[in-house]
């Protein structure tokens, strides 16, 4: 029951949150992490003579802090996950602990549940409760808040693109500013342009609709269950869609502003701090006991901090991480991690040693994953007769019937192709690095035989077409599908996807000069109605045929 829950830990909550609870009548003890790695929860309660009905974690963007002693508590322990869309490769594993996970992205809350989390559930962000100001009060047509760096050049290339082609608009661009100052701004402005990492739905569309601004963000499946497209807000699927909304709406302004309106309206609605809470409490009275406890809980504990390290979130050294693994039960999950951090750590002596056990003492309970990073270790060690081995003993296990291998290159293409089928195509987030973590993807295999052969065109194109549904990664194929174009000049649909691609990318004039290249060639080879059927199923606005005939 909800009026169970009187007593709350909310562990690094933002106080609007904590304010909620508080209006809901609930005692709220907040507690702040330390940057300190692990935050032994049950030792911090018992010193502040505290026993809550419920431990809320909300994920803390600035520091990683993993929560210890929780199979100690007797009340439902909570997850709340802001940034599964760069974090889930860790996440996964530290969501073994609790009993309930939030996500707020919808889209990956099976990922979440990768590793055995059984109770996953979406919880979007909030906005807040913001004075409506009307529209012919906003100095500001058109506005955008965030950091424009080489770091993220989709974003630069929106901002490039806004300041090149949004005459008219009354452009304003800032960066650096204090959450107030930025709340203030979006108060005095009517259009707010949106752009994500990687087709999340991100704090700008809240904070935007919270001050009635129309925010015009990319196309985002479960954005839609937030907020109408067309009433509340609108979306783009590429640049020349954007471009025409931008002055769609700066020529009806009317239109705008109460889409605006209906957008603040939402958020009072159903979008706000007190929602958030109410559902957390909701959640929380109907949680079962899903943690893991005791060696268990150990085992998680462990493969989160190491997979954090692994990922270089963490400054943890190698001995440390061994440490934690030579601690728990080594069974399949702690044999592949322990894999990964030896050849972190570059131990190639080790390697080999451990990769012979494996061959004569075969983990109980071996998994594909097992498998496959003893297949990488082996080829890390250039032994790949072994590495074949692992594939061999992947295949019985999953009753998989399967040309042998010839070479190391055919043996990766073979794993990233078993990935991509296990949907593990990218670990969105996580920085590979090829000469220190062992490929764990399908992208990242196919990455590590382009380091060598970096025109090989028949990995080009599948590593292409891996990546073409997942959002955030245009730069990335823009590289690819670059290279294939050189070669292969007479390929119309190479220069489609190209030209789509730079649209994506907000690549206006390098878009539509791929796709008019695309053109010229159906032309020549007389399969024009081709080109533009492919085109008109591709576009969904309709735009681009016109905008290349």
């Amino acid at each position: 029951m909800v009026d169970d829950i009187r007593t709350l830990c909310l562990i690094d909550g933002q106080p609007e949150l904590e304010n909620a609870f508080i209006r809901a009548g609930v005692d709220v003890f907040s507690l702040r992490t330390p940057e300190d790695l692990f935050f032994d929860l049950p030792t911090v309660l018992n010193k502040a003579g505290k026993s809550p009905d419920l431990v809320l974690q909300v994920e803390r963007l600035a520091s990683r802090t993993i929560l210890t002693g929780l199979d100690q508590l007797e009340c439902p322990v909570m997850l709340w996950c802001l940034d599964p869309h760069l974090n889930a490769h860790w996440h996964s594993l530290y969501a073994r602990l609790f009993d309930v996970v939030c996500s707020t992205q919808k889209a990956w809350t099976a990922r979440l549940g990768q590793h055995g989390a059984t109770d996953v559930r979406w919880l979007p962000w909030y906005g807040r409760k913001e004075p409506f100001v009307d529209w012919s009060e906003r100095q500001h047509g058109l506005t955008f808040v965030g950091r424009v760096t080489d770091q993220r050049p989709i974003r630069k290339w929106m901002v490039e693109f806004l300041r090149t082609q949004a005459a008219g608009h009354d452009l304003t661009l800032r960066e650096g500013l204090a959450f107030s100052e930025m709340m203030a701004l979006y108060r005095a402005s009517r259009i707010i342009p949106n752009e994500s990492i990687f087709g999340e739905v991100n704090f700008r569309l809240f904070e935007g609709a919270s001050c009635g601004c129309l925010v015009l963000g990319q196309n985002i499946e479960e954005q839609a269950e937030l907020f109408e497209p067309g009433r509340e807000m609108d979306t783009y699927s590429h640049v020349v869609e954007l471009d025409e909304k931008l002055s769609m709406y700066r020529d009806n302004p009317r239109l705008a502003g109460a889409m605006g309106r209906a957008a603040h309206a939402r958020i009072n609605a159903e979008h706000l701090p007190d929602h958030r809470a109410a559902r957390i409490l909701e959640f929380a009275a109907d949680a079962g006991r899903n943690r893991a406890t005791g060696r268990d809980a150990a085992k998680w504990t462990a493969l989160a901090a190491c997979a954090m390290g692994e990922a270089g979130l963490v400054d943890m050294s190698h001995a440390d991480l061994f440490s934690l693994l030579a601690s728990v039960p080594q069974d399949a999950d702690v044999v592949a991690m322990a894999l990964r951090v030896q050849a972190m750590a570059g131990g190639v002596s080790v390697l080999e040693r451990n990769l012979k056990t494996l061959l004569t003492s075969p983990v109980s309970g071996a998994t594909a994953d097992v498998n496959q990073t003893a297949s990488m270790a082996a080829l890390r060690v250039d032994d790949f007769n072994v590495a074949k081995v692992f594939w061999y003993r992947h295949l019985e296990t999953e009753s998989i019937e399967c040309a042998p291998p010839g070479t190391p290159r055919e043996l990766l293409t073979l794993w990233a192709k078993d990935l991509g089928r296990r949907d593990r195509v990218v670990r969105q987030g996580f920085s590979f690095d090829i000469g220190r973590h062992l490929p764990g993807t399908a992208a990242e295999c196919l990455l590590t035989i382009l380091a060598d052969e970096p025109n090989d065109l028949p990995t080009l194109r599948l590593l292409d077409s891996m990546l073409l549904p997942l959002p955030g990664l245009e730069q990335a194929r823009m590289g690819f599908l670059s290279i294939l174009t050189l070669f292969k000049r007479d390929d119309w649909r190479l220069a489609l996807e190209l030209g789509l691609v730079n649209l994506a990318a907000y690549r206006l004039d390098s878009g539509l000069e791929e796709l008019r290249l695309g053109l010229n060639i159906v032309t020549r080879q007389g399969q024009e109605a081709a080109f533009m059927r492919v085109l008109k199923g591709r576009d969904r606005s309709g735009l681009l045929v016109h905008r290349i005939s």
